[in-house]
């Protein structure tokens, strides 16, 4: 129930059906990250991070947990923590293309070497991937690289244009 509120917009409704679920079993972890996807939705970011804190606390392999919090982290400006986070899920899983490919696209601005190296594997993983063509080609971008960085970008806006696309491809071209 919880699920399709949170799928309709319903957040309030949402979080009443996860937070019943959690009281009926205090233990299940599913209510905890999704009501911290809610908290998140709401714009309440250290709620979320902290339920998913509390996640990690019991559990340091929860790779759902993980990629939340890194991607909070991320959005929260704490580069060196959402780092963190990726790397930790690639300890768990070396082919997780989402961690893998986060991590290249964050790394891509202080050390785009290392990046390479991670969006390269993302790119063995989804050869034909938007999300993964446009971290190769920024990545690319940051390094200098802009004939290759080109090829890349175009391939992503050519499949899926988002206005972060199209400004990673005009930054190329200049």
């Amino acid at each position: 129930l919880g699920q399709w509120y949170l799928t309709h917009g319903k957040l309030p409704e949402a979080r009443q059906a996860f937070e019943s679920a959690k009281a009926a079993d205090p233990g299940f972890v599913q209510a905890d990250l999704a009501l911290a996807s809610v908290d998140q939705s709401e714009h309440h970011t250290d709620a979320a991070r902290q339920r998913l804190l509390a996640i990690l606390a019991t559990d340091p392999k929860n790779i759902p947990a993980l990629t939340m919090l890194a991607r909070i982290e991320g959005d929260a400006g704490n580069r060196a923590e959402s780092i963190q986070r990726y790397r930790a899920i690639l300890d768990i899983d070396s082919t997780n293309l989402f961690a893998l490919n986060n991590l290249a696209y964050t790394l891509a601005l202080d050390d785009p070497d290392e990046a390479l190296k991670y969006a390269q594997q993302a790119g063995e993983i989804a050869p034909d991937n938007p999300f993964v063509e446009d971290t190769l080609g920024w990545v690319y971008y940051r390094k200098g690289i802009y004939a290759t960085a080109v090829g890349y970008l175009k391939k992503a806006v050519a499949k899926e244009p988002t206005p972060r696309r199209e400004f990673h491809l005009g930054m190329s071209y200049l």
